[in-house]
C-alpha cells in the first residue's frame, strides 16, 4: 500500500544520506584532508590580530597605480601576433584572462590566437602543440604547470619563442619554461583573505579550505589562507583537496561532510570562484547560513552578487581581472624590446572585495585607470 511504503522509502532515502555523508568523511580524513588548530578559549588578543586587522583594512581599498609603471615606458613593434593557451574556458576566471588580453591586443591592433585548453593535460598538450605550429611572437600558457607540455616547451625554446606564464604558480624558467611570470600573486591572494577571516572572527576563526589540485594557484591560495591562520593560536584550520575536473559530482558531498562533522566551523574557503558558489549552496544546504560564512577568489559575478547582498559569500579576493591580461601583453612588449624584467616577473593588483567594499555593478577589473595607465606607458592611446 502507497501509506506504508512511502515512509520505508524515506528511511531507505535517509540511509542512503546519511551513508554518503559518512564515506564522503571518511574519505577527507583519510586521504585528502589535514588539520590544525588553537583553542576554544574565550579571549583572543595579540599582536597578530592587530597585524590582520591592519592587513585587511589596506587589502580593500583600490590600488591606484599598476606595478609595472615602476619599469618606465616601452615602444610596442608594429605588429606581433600572441597565441594564448587558455585554462577551461567553462570557468568564468579563465575566460576572464582572454577578455583581458584581447583587449590589450585590440588596443594595439596586434594579433590574437586563443586556443581552450580545458581541464585535461591533452588538451592543453594539444593547445600547446598548435601554438608552437603556428610560430607566433609570444606564446601564453594561463595557469598550467610547464611540465605538463614538456615537448612542446623544448620546441618553442629551439625556435626562440619566449612563453610567458600567467598564474601557473611556477617562478620563470627562462632555460627551459616559462621566460616570464605574469601573476606570480596567489600565495598573496590567499593571505590577505586568511588575513581578512582572523579580523572578522576576531581571532576565533573555525576554517574548512577546500582546494582544486588542477591548477596549482589555488593550491598556493590555501597555502596563503593556512598561512594567515596559522599566526592566530585560537584559529583552526583544515585543508581538503579536490579537482575542478570532477567538482559538480565530488564537491557538493565533501562540503556537506565536512559542514555536518565540524559543528563548530564558521569560515568555508574554496578555490577557484566558481566552488566558492558551490560553498555557499552547500551552507544554504545544510540551514547554516546563520552561522558558516565563505570566502574565495577570481571576482565571479554570480559570487559578487551574493558578496553585495551579504548572503554566505562574505568575502573575495581577486587580481584585477582584466589588468592581468593588460600586464602579460606588456610583458610581451619588453621581451620584444629586449628590456630587462625584475626576476622576470610582472604582477597585477589585488583588491579584497567585502559587502562594503565591492563594485556596485561587474568586478574588480584592476587599479584605477589601469589601460590608460598601460597606454601611457606604451605611447599610444
Amino acid at each position: 500500500m502507497p501509506s506504508n511504503n512511502l515512509p520505508r522509502a524515506r528511511r531507505r532515502r535517509g540511509a542512503v544520506v546519511a551513508a554518503l555523508v559518512v564515506a564522503a568523511t571518511v574519505a577527507l580524513a583519510g586521504c585528502n584532508s589535514s588539520d590544525s588548530g588553537g583553542d576554544d578559549g574565550p579571549a583572543a588578543s595579540g599582536p597578530w590580530l592587530d597585524d590582520a586587522k591592519a592587513a585587511a583594512e589596506t587589502a580593500v581599498k583600490v590600488p591606484t597605480e599598476i606595478a609595472v609603471k615602476a619599469l618606465g615606458p616601452v615602444e610596442p613593434p608594429a605588429s606581433m601576433t600572441v597565441y594564448f593557451v587558455g585554462c577551461d574556458q567553462s570557468i568564468p576566471g579563465c575566460v576572464a584572462q582572454v577578455e583581458g588580453v584581447r583587449q590589450a591586443t585590440e588596443a594595439l591592433g596586434f594579433d590574437l590566437e586563443v586556443c581552450d585548453a580545458k581541464s585535461d593535460v591533452a588538451s592543453f598538450q594539444n593547445c600547446m602543440s598548435q601554438a608552437v605550429n603556428a610560430k607566433p611572437d609570444v606564446i601564453v600558457n594561463n595557469a598550467r604547470p610547464s611540465a605538463d607540455a614538456s615537448e612542446a616547451y623544448a620546441t618553442a625554446h629551439e625556435l626562440k619563442i619566449p612563453v610567458i606564464g600567467q598564474f601557473t604558480a611556477q617562478l620563470p624558467d627562462p632555460e627551459k619554461g616559462n621566460t616570464v611570470e605574469v601573476g606570480n600573486v596567489c600565495q598573496i591572494e590567499g593571505e590577505l583573505l586568511g588575513s581578512y577571516i582572523v579580523s572578522e572572527s576576531g581571532g576565533k576563526a573555525n576554517v574548512a579550505i577546500f582546494a582544486d589540485t588542477v591548477y596549482q594557484c589555488n593550491g598556493q591560495r590555501a597555502d596563503g589562507v593556512k598561512a594567515a591562520l596559522d599566526k592566530c593560536p585560537s584559529c583552526k584550520v583544515s585543508v581538503d583537496r579536490f579537482s575542478v575536473a570532477t567538482a559538480q559530482t565530488d564537491l557538493p558531498p565533501a562540503l556537506q561532510a565536512k559542514i555536518q562533522s565540524n559543528p563548530q566551523l564558521n569560515w568555508v574557503v574554496s578555490t577557484p570562484g566558481f566552488s566558492g558558489v558551490m560553498a555557499a549552496d552547500a551552507v544554504r544546504q545544510a540551514g547554516k547560513e546563520d552561522a558558516i560564512s565563505v570566502g574565495t577568489f577570481d571576482g565571479d559575478e554570480p559570487t559578487l552578487a551574493l558578496v553585495r547582498q551579504g548572503d554566505i559569500i562574505k568575502a573575495d579576493v581577486a587580481s584585477g581581472v582584466y589588468e592581468n591580461g593588460w600586464t602579460v601583453v606588456d610583458a610581451a612588449l619588453r621581451l620584444k624590446a629586449g628590456q630587462t624584467i625584475p626576476d622576470n616577473i610582472e604582477n597585477p593588483t589585488q583588491l579584497l572585495m567585502t559587502q562594503e567594499s565591492a563594485p556596485e555593478t561587474g568586478t574588480y577589473e584592476g587599479a584605477d585607470g589601469f589601460r590608460d595607465q598601460f597606454q601611457a606607458l606604451w605611447g599610444v592611446s
